[in-house]
């Protein structure tokens, strides 16, 4: 390595490194909770990408470093959008869009460079060259996707008969500076037009930079025309019974580890809640179901935040369980049938699943720009329609 490509190497990896510091001292802005140390160690792995190919290309073109660059400066502007507390004006909303690609770029490099190191091994070449077109182009047309068919619509028919329940399914709306409030009530006004006879909200409402003033999305679900229910969400703990009182105070339920009677178009229904749990999750659950009298109802619903509780819900007792959580797997490909990287491992990533007589429904999510990243899958709104005769 020449003098002047050592010095270039140095620079590139001190500025990926002012850029990652810069960038993880917004993340702790928004709160230091195990989710926000999580999320600053993952933004440390996806801008250390960018000068990690700096270094493999021989820090020898000009040019390719500008471009290497706009990667860390684009996600650095994403969490700056967040820490605004406000909506972010067009620059930095720009940035943040852009930071969409910049992550997902780096996520599908990463993984890239797991098979190409052995390779390089061999031939002793460690620059894959343009073998790196392959995980840009499904960085950028991941995230064109997820633009292009945010709030898809989807069906989902459950039991048999004349009469149903209609239920508008919201999920991970993460409301922050980045589901601005018009995106929000665009999302609200699609669902109040699908004339829903409920609104089910299965958790992370928020996130920590709207942890001090979540009114907007209160008011905006507050819109919807039809009794809304939620469940709780990680991203809600931190602020649950302030959450709770928002929603009660107006009309609306959020429901922790019990069940209620709603009469909806003449069908009785039972909805129940239960609280999210990152540890011991399964036995918790069903703890909290076992509590749960069972009332006399046409149809029972059970919402939950976390898809891995559906393992412990008794065989029958719900026609179907709502979650959300997995982000329909966070990384993937959704454009002819859904796949992603959760599903490999047999995770309940995205849409229907069937067991000992339950179906579950585990949303994508509602929100399109900001955290976490959209690779690949869009965003949605669910009706399910529950039939009864």
């Amino acid at each position: 390595m020449t003098a002047g490509s050592a010095q270039a190497h140095l620079l590139g990896w001190g500025v990926a490194a002012l850029l990652a510091a810069l960038t993880c001292w917004r993340v702790w802005h928004g709160g230091r909770t195990l989710n926000d140390h999580a999320v600053a160690a993952l933004v440390v792995a996806m801008v250390g990408v960018y000068p990690t190919l700096w270094s493999l290309s021989g820090a020898a073109s000009a040019p390719l470093g500008s471009a290497l660059t706009v990667g860390p400066v684009a996600i650095y502007g994403l969490f700056h959008a967040l820490d605004l507390r406000r909506d972010p004006d067009w620059f930095w909303t720009a940035l943040a869009r852009l930071a969409q690609a910049a992550m997902a770029f780096s996520l599908w490099t990463g993984l890239f460079l797991c098979f190409w190191a052995p390779y390089a091994l061999v031939v002793g070449d460690w620059w894959p060259g343009r073998w790196l077109l392959a995980p840009l182009a499904l960085a950028v047309l991941g995230t064109a996707w997820t633009y292009a068919r945010h709030s898809t619509l989807r069906v989902n028919r459950v039991g048999d008969g004349s009469r149903q329940v209609r239920i508008v399914h919201l999920s991970d709306l993460h409301g922050c500076p980045l589901m601005t409030r018009r995106d929000l009530d665009a999302v609200v006004d699609k669902a109040r037009a699908l004339s829903p006879d409920l609104v089910a909200v299965t958790g992370d409402h928020l996130m920590p930079y709207s942890e001090g003033d979540f009114d907007f999305i209160l008011d905006a679900l507050s819109r919807l025309g039809a009794p809304v229910v939620a469940c709780l969400g990680n991203h809600d703990l931190p602020v649950a019974e302030r959450l709770r009182e928002g929603f009660a105070s107006r009309g609306m339920h959020c429901l922790v580890d019990e069940s209620r009677i709603l009469l909806l178009s003449g069908v009785s229904l039972e909805v129940a809640a239960v609280n999210f749990h990152w540890k011991d999750a399964r036995a918790r659950a069903a703890a909290a179901i076992a509590t749960m009298p069972v009332p006399p109802a046409d149809r029972r619903l059970l919402m939950v935040h976390d898809p891995r509780v559906f393992d412990a819900v008794p065989p029958g007792r719900f026609d179907l369980v709502l979650a959300g959580h997995t982000h329909g797997g966070q990384v993937g490909i959704d454009v002819l049938r859904p796949w992603s990287l959760l599903r490999l491992f047999g995770a309940y990533d995205q849409g229907r699943f069937e067991r000992g007589g339950n179906v579950l429904w585990v949303h994508r999510g509602s929100w399109h720009t900001g955290l976490p990243p959209r690779m690949g899958i869009a965003s949605e709104i669910v009706v399910h329609r529950l039939a009864l005769p």
